[in-house]
C-alpha cells in the first residue's frame, strides 16, 4: 500500500488565521502554471486594487485574488476564433467554399465573443477559510462534497459546503494565481481527511489529493 496516498488529521497543515491567513499553506501539489510570471508582472490579469472583489458578509478579509484583464480575454477570444476557423477547415476537407456564407462567420465570431466574455467573468477570491467564485462562494473548512469532472476538455471542480452553497471553477482558473491554488487545495484537504468530505476518483488522482488513512 503506498502510504503517500493516505493522511490523517495530525499530519495536516496549520489551518490559516481567519483575519490574518497566517500561517499560509504550503505549496500545493497539482499546480500546471509554473510558466506564469510573478503576479505583479503578469500582464493576464487585472492589477488594480480598486477592482478585488468583497468578501462574503461576516467572513475574513480577502487574501488573493484573480481576474482576466481585458488583454487577456481579448487574446483568448482571437486564439478561439482561430482555432474554429482551422477547425471548421479541416471538417470540410480543407474546403475553402464555407468562406463565402456569411451567418457562418457571423456564428463564429459571436462564438469568440463567447469565450471573451467568460473568460472576462472569471473572478476567483480567497480568504483563509472561504472561496468565492463570482457570486457564488463556500467554506473551505466545512466542505462536505469534492468532486472533479472533465467538462470542456478542462478538469473543474464542484464544491459544498455544509450551508448547502455550492461553487463549480475550473482548476485551470483557480490555478492563475499560486497563492489561491495554495489556500484552495488546503481546505479541501482538511475536509477531506478530517472531515471526511464525499469525494469521486479524480479528486484523488487529478488533483493529488491523500484519502483519510484507515483507522489502525
Amino acid at each position: 500500500m503506498d502510504t503517500n496516498l493516505f493522511c490523517t488529521a495530525a499530519e495536516l497543515p496549520p489551518k490559516p488565521d481567519a483575519t490574518t491567513g497566517l500561517p499560509r499553506p504550503p505549496r500545493a501539489p497539482g499546480f500546471h502554471k509554473e510558466d506564469k510570471p510573478p503576479k505583479e508582472h503578469d500582464r493576464d490579469r487585472v492589477q488594480d486594487p480598486s477592482k478585488a472583489p468583497s468578501p462574503p458578509d461576516g467572513e475574513g478579509p480577502v487574501l488573493e485574488w484573480y481576474r482576466s484583464s481585458r488583454r487577456n480575454a481579448v487574446l483568448t477570444g482571437a486564439v478561439a476564433f482561430v482555432i474554429m476557423v482551422l477547425g471548421l477547415t479541416l471538417i470540410r476537407g480543407g474546403e475553402l467554399a464555407w468562406m463565402q456564407f456569411w451567418f457562418v462567420w457571423a456564428i463564429l465570431v459571436l462564438a469568440s465573443l463567447g469565450v471573451y466574455a467568460s473568460s472576462r467573468a472569471t473572478e476567483c477570491a480567497v480568504g483563509a477559510e472561504w472561496l468565492k467564485v463570482g457570486k457564488t462562494w463556500v467554506r473551505l473548512y466545512e466542505l462536505t462534497s469534492i468532486k472533479a469532472r472533465v467538462r470542456s476538455n478542462a478538469i473543474h471542480i464542484d464544491l459544498k459546503d455544509g450551508a448547502g452553497r455550492e461553487v463549480k471553477v475550473s482548476t485551470s482558473a483557480l490555478q492563475e494565481d499560486r497563492d489561491i491554488w495554495d489556500l484552495v487545495y488546503n481546505g479541501i484537504l482538511h475536509s477531506v481527511v478530517a472531515g471526511h468530505a464525499t469525494t469521486n476518483g479524480m479528486v484523488h488522482s487529478a488533483l493529488q489529493v491523500p484519502r483519510p488513512a484507515p483507522a489502525q
